[in-house]
């Protein structure tokens, strides 16, 4: 595999006015690349980008408990470039020894970092993860965030961004939106 470009990190998540989105809790961590996670789940393998996003909502949840009160219509939505890369690399380092662990592959779906979320805080919303570099993504899950909004789909969307360089480790943003009071749901008479 080919280690990609450098991404640009994300200093906040910034929702734009006017964009029918509303703000209603924000999060943030950052943790060394190779920490260990703050939490643990027996018999789980998880990419060291899945524990430091679950850290992220963890923390914000802490902050702002009613931000995940409605699991069950919670959308989900990731932007990063790294993903688990972590855990791809270190599954072809092994492959000459000929001894896998299948939950190391479970470990490295790019849709890892939000799956173990959703596992851990029973979110059962659509989920999406945007493999890209992070500062370039950001529009297109607000977008997204919107549409679920807009549709119906969700209630509220999670949206998070993760950006990993090799001195500074993992940075994670994360923001609840729902929708703006202008916000208009498809199909609704104008």
């Amino acid at each position: 595999m080919t280690p990609r470009p450098e991404s640009t990190p994300v200093e906040n998540i910034t929702v734009p006015e006017n964009g029918g989105l509303v703000t209603l809790a924000t999060g943030r961590t950052s943790r060394a690349a190779h920490a260990n996670p703050h939490r643990r789940i027996p018999s789980l393998y998880a990419d060291p980008a899945s524990w430091a996003v679950l850290e992220a909502v963890d923390q914000l949840a802490a902050v702002c408990p009613e931000a995940l009160q409605e699991p069950g219509t919670m959308a989900t939505v990731l932007v990063s470039a790294h993903c688990t890369l972590d855990t791809m690399y270190g599954i072809a380092r092994t492959v000459g020894d000929g001894r896998l662990s299948p939950l190391r592959f479970a470990g490295a779906s790019a849709g890892g970092p939000v799956s173990l979320v959703c596992m851990v805080h029973g979110l059962r919303g659509p989920s999406l993860t945007i493999t890209t570099d992070p500062a370039a993504g950001l529009p297109t899950a607000l977008t997204m965030a919107r549409h679920w909004l807009r549709t119906g789909a969700a209630r509220h969307v999670l949206a998070v961004v993760h950006h990993r360089d090799p001195q500074h480790g993992h940075e994670v943003r994360c923001v609840v939106v729902g929708a703006a009071a202008g916000l208009r749901p498809c199909g609704a008479v104008q």
